[in-house]
């Protein structure tokens, strides 16, 4: 997911939408009662978790969304209901 430029029709709503997936990850994570580290176990590096949860706007790629979908046994369709 690339984010739009700041000219974009679309880039504040894009914002939202980042924004809203790191709270539901966050919460998601939370609610298994996981750390960070234990997302290492699904291809996410420590590292790259931790700034997803610290910075909304690194959430940047399908591919990481999808590995932290799988992570909590969710479909993409239900990791996007937000």
């Amino acid at each position: 997911m690339q984010r739009p430029n700041s000219d974009s029709i679309y880039h504040d709503e894009f914002l939202q939408l980042q924004e809203k997936l790191c709270e539901k990850i966050i919460t998601l994570r939370k609610s298994r009662d996981m750390v960070q580290e234990d997302m290492a176990d699904y291809e996410l590096s420590v590292r790259q978790y931790q700034r997803m949860e610290q910075d909304s706007t690194a959430i940047v790629s399908l591919w990481q969304v999808f590995k932290i979908a799988k992570a909590h046994n969710l479909d993409l369709y239900q990791l996007f209901d937000l």
